[in-house]
């Protein structure tokens, strides 16, 4: 070979070398994002979520929220355990909440019974009564696990849990793997149960139903979980057009905008000061009685985290009383 072709193959070994980098470089960029609705579908049966919130949904006018995202919940539990109840005149399946004044009903309820074993928060507010251990606005994440408990079928426990990078991790990751590592604890949970997981967003203003996520990977299996996106329904809408699905880059990062407003999902912990200046969130302050009331050494039990509100089977040794919250990891919380 002369020294002419010797140049000449080595210059074309040199040119397919930058044009396959080059083709390597165009289909790294022209690489599809993970679309929402991507994956397998982990959740409820539509039909029987829809049948949960028929009638009882939208929630009043008022913080009702939390009492009509745990009647829901309620509702779909009695679909999946066929509850008789011949004193309701409804047709099959039978259900617990058949209207919207069940919200108001539920509240007035609230304020003379279920108070916690540890007594309870004042001032007393109009929608959770004296089962709140904080002097919420609304209803704080136990107390909507209480309405929950206290209304479903025999034998069914509900429970608040609480998700903190520190539970799981040794050092604390990106916000948006916090977020996907907590909402893959709600995915185990519907895939468990195969019932709405009620859950506290825009740093504890609002309370929604989550009824399913789609994900690349199983989150029994992978954690966290790779999650394409999110389906929730919004109390404040009519069960017709309250079905939501926001891909995971806007459940965790926010400025949803829906009829009802702009949300902000899971982009906040609970409990986080506004988006908007620096006025603190005042409406969803820290437990003030029992166990779970701040400590310097424990200075929080739902600030810095998520929440939420699910089927368990944590019944033993006392722990069925939904008194008591849970670490995502499944441990029962006894201090904040």
């Amino acid at each position: 070979m002369t020294r002419l072709q010797l140049a000449a193959l080595r210059l074309s070994i040199v040119l397919l070398t930058v044009m396959g980098g080059l083709v390597g470089l165009i289909w790294l960029r022209a690489a599809p994002h993970v679309e929402a609705g991507a994956g397998t579908f982990y959740g409820t049966d539509t039909t029987m979520t829809i049948n949960a919130m028929r009638n009882t949904w939208p929630q009043g006018n008022g913080a009702y929220c939390g009492i009509a995202t745990a009647e829901a919940a309620v509702n779909y539990d009695d679909e999946v355990h066929s509850v008789p109840m011949p004193f309701i005149k409804i047709h099959s399946p039978a259900m617990r909440f058949t209207s919207t004044a069940d919200q108001v009903t539920v509240a007035k309820a609230n304020q003379t019974s279920g108070k916690s074993q540890w007594g309870n928060a004042t001032p007393i507010n109009p929608y959770a009564g004296i089962t709140n251990i904080a002097p919420d606005f609304g209803t704080d994440p136990r107390s909507i696990a209480y309405m929950t408990r206290n209304y479903a079928p025999p034998n069914t426990f509900f429970h608040n849990y609480i998700y903190r990078w520190q539970f799981v991790n040794s050092s604390q990751p990106t916000f948006s793997t916090q977020v996907q590592q907590a909402t893959t604890n709600i995915g185990r949970a519907l895939k468990d149960w195969h019932e709405p997981v009620n859950v506290t967003i825009n740093g504890g203003l609002h309370s929604v139903l989550v009824t399913g996520i789609y994900s690349l990977s199983d989150p029994a299996t992978t954690y966290p979980a790779q999650i394409s996106s999110v389906v929730y329904h919004d109390p404040e809408a009519s069960p017709s057009v309250g079905r939501f699905e926001v891909d995971f880059a806007t459940w965790s990062g926010g400025h949803y905008a829906t009829p009802f407003g702009t949300y902000s999902l899971w982009s906040l912990y609970y409990g986080d000061k506004y988006t908007v200046g620096d006025r603190q969130n005042t409406s969803d302050p820290e437990p003030t009685v029992g166990p779970y009331k701040p400590t310097t050494t424990n200075p929080r039990h739902w600030f810095g985290g998520f929440t939420w509100i699910q089927r368990d089977n944590n019944y033993a040794n006392g722990a069925d009383s939904p008194d008591w919250a849970y670490t995502s990891t499944g441990s029962k919380m006894t201090t904040p």
